[in-house]
């Protein structure tokens, strides 16, 4: 279970709430348990005015009671005299506390029958800027047997703020984080999205430096780097232009020398090793060239392109057969990809006798993939990997055709290697070779 949102922004947020809501925890671990209880001031009040006023009765002699008993009344508290002792429950430990307060207030012993009840208010409904009350029900026996009942409503502690701190903290920081997230990250989308088109080979501009400090030198370094790699590519593909022409123009003499030979015995051997030396050399200038990162990118339907190449090699008479969606558009440079696929496909149909190609769409997570299956011997799988080097065979008896130069693999993997993909070669258990493309969506 992932509790943390995928996205920097997300979880910025989260991580402020995760701050702001253990703050306000841990406040009310320190002072969540006095919630409710009387202040400690307003409790001595309470003790105190009901002390003063037992007291007062008992000095009374032959005064108005009653009258004495009404002046001391106030909105909070009121006193009268009962003939019997009133019915409370059973008190609980503050309250214990609290009557035998009450009693050395009144200079009574600690035995003295003192009864108390205190009530806290039932529910915390009170708005910021008004009090609560608890009810406190005091009953002490007087000297002639009557009983001096209190009833008083002193101020409690109350939590009400966390009902409007937690809001009143939260909604701004939301806010605030949510306009400003976006807008510090924009950058960082930027470079990711040039990132993912730069690992599928294609040139982008450089991006603007913008953004917090972290963000403009992460920036600069990729416009940098990009720079660099354009600058090798650049001068790697002027190399191996005049290399070309190196390797061509001998070729093209030795070629016109041949032409001028008499005897067709010796005239035709040697023009055929002529023109398989020339298909190795620009085989080979190709590989390294890697023209398919020069190619530019566009969006095609790839379940056409790849259906198009299936039905031009059924046409020929090969066992090649498809299992493909509908359409399926997609962003790269389709002579490239088209090359790999035409380079597994020729090979499962060469090596296996039949190609079966499957096309499965995917997410931005996992990617779509082609898969190719062939029934034929496969290949040791100490050698999986090692098909794909350039110029390397499995069997060189299988590839003495003078169109064979070694590199089918090597350029296919480069091809999808230049759209931010990969190939993978298995043995499958009922036989054959599978080739799996993952490329990403």
């Amino acid at each position: 279970m992932r509790l943390l949102p995928r996205s920097l922004s997300g979880q910025l947020i989260g991580l402020l709430l995760l701050g702001i809501v253990t703050a306000h925890l841990i406040v009310i671990s320190l002072d969540g348990g006095s919630a409710g209880n009387i202040l400690p001031d307003a409790r001595n009040n309470a003790i105190e005015s009901i002390a003063t006023a037992y007291r007062a009765i008992e000095a009374c002699g032959d005064c108005d009671v009653e009258a004495l008993l009404a002046a001391m009344g106030s909105s909070n508290s009121s006193y009268r005299l009962v003939p019997d002792a009133p019915a409370v429950p059973e008190i609980d430990e503050s309250e214990a506390k609290l009557a035998a307060d009450l009693a050395a207030s009144a200079g009574l012993p600690p035995t003295a029958e003192i009864h108390v009840n205190v009530e806290a208010p039932a529910t915390d409904t009170y708005l910021p800027g008004r009090r609560r009350y608890a009810t406190l029900d005091a009953a002490l026996r007087l000297s002639d047997d009557r009983w001096l009942q209190a009833s008083l409503r002193p101020v409690v502690r109350s939590q009400w703020w966390l009902r409007f701190s937690v809001p009143v903290s939260v909604l701004p920081v939301l806010l605030v984080v949510s306009l400003f997230a976006r807008r510090i990250l924009r950058p960082t989308k930027a470079l990711a999205a040039a990132a993912e088109r730069v690992s599928r080979g294609e040139r982008v501009e450089p991006l603007p430096v913008i953004g917090p400090s972290e963000l403009r030198e992460a920036t600069a370094a990729f416009n940098t780097m990009q720079q660099r790699l354009s600058r090798f590519i650049a001068d790697r593909t002027t190399m191996l232009a005049a290399i070309g022409h190196d390797f061509r123009t001998p070729l093209a003499s030795l070629r016109l020398q041949v032409e001028l030979l008499d005897d067709e015995a010796v005239r035709e051997p040697m023009r055929r090793k002529l023109d398989e030396m020339r298909d190795m050399i620009d085989a080979t200038l190709h590989f390294a060239r890697n023209d398919s990162v020069r190619e530019p990118t566009e969006v095609i339907d790839l379940a056409a392109m790849v259906e198009g190449i299936c039905k031009e090699r059924s046409s020929l008479g090969q066992a090649v057969s498809w299992n493909l969606p509908t359409a399926l558009p997609y962003r790269c440079r389709p002579i490239a990809l088209a090359r790999a696929l035409c380079n597994l496909i020729g090979n499962a149909v060469h090596y296996g006798h039949s190609a079966r190609v499957r096309l499965t769409p995917g997410d931005r997570t996992q990617g779509l993939s082609i898969v190719i299956d062939d029934d034929g011997p496969g290949i040791p799988e100490e050698l999986l990997e090692r098909v794909f080097e350039p110029f390397f065979r499995v069997e060189s008896a299988r590839c003495q055709e003078a169109c064979s130069t070694g590199l089918g693999l090597a350029i296919a993997r480069s091809c999808i290697t230049a759209h931010g993909g990969e190939i993978r070669l298995e043995n499958r258990d009922g036989g054959g070779l599978r080739a799996t493309i993952l490329l990403p969506a």
